[in-house]
């Protein structure tokens, strides 16, 4: 296996507490820090907290709303009408919505599958040094690809994409990255 650059959908954003307890910041804070540095809507995503983790995960509410036509207006320009991904929007438009995710990890199509090997991304606040772990569900993948530095050209290609499809929030829950 290789790496891949993709574009994925963010479902979870998660960090460690205590690496945001040293930087001294709150969960509000550190949502703030992300949507600025990461390009992440922070109203797209509702604070889920443990002991151990902040966890942001995708509103459900959204992504069942938008999720169908959102694929319906990008897979065409990915996929250059190839039609490739005409199985995945039926697929998905024949079950429930609340089993979308569950799908992504059980039955993976190659452009709409659960990405467990996507990167994670580092944020210094106070010389403390956040991990950023996400859960994304890969909705186009090519490559191989090597690069030793990258993040400028990708968080440009994210703020073209949220541009292009801004009808959709749930274009500023997508994340152009290498996975694999």
């Amino acid at each position: 296996m290789g790496q891949f650059l993709a574009i994925g959908l963010v479902t979870k954003i998660k960090v460690e507490k205590i690496k945001v307890q040293k930087a001294q910041m709150s969960a509000e804070q550190l949502q703030a820090k992300i949507q600025q540095e990461c390009g992440f809507d922070a109203g797209l995503y509702e604070l889920i907290e443990n002991e151990e983790i902040y966890e942001f995960q995708l509103k459900q509410e959204i992504l069942f709303e938008q999720l169908l036509p959102f694929l319906k207006t990008i897979y065409p320009l990915l996929y250059d009408g190839s039609g490739y991904y005409e199985n995945i929007l039926e697929k998905l438009g024949s079950m429930p919505s609340s089993e979308w995710m569950e799908f992504t990890k059980k039955q993976p199509e190659e452009a709409f599958q659960f990405d467990k090997y996507g990167k994670c991304d580092y944020l210094s606040e106070k010389f403390v040094d956040l991990k950023i772990h996400y859960e994304s569900v890969i909705l186009s993948m090519e490559g191989k690809i090597v690069m030793e530095t990258y993040g400028r050209q990708f968080r440009f290609f994210k703020r073209m994409m949220t541009q292009t499809f801004k009808e959709f929030s749930l274009a500023n829950a997508l994340r152009v990255y290498i996975t694999g």
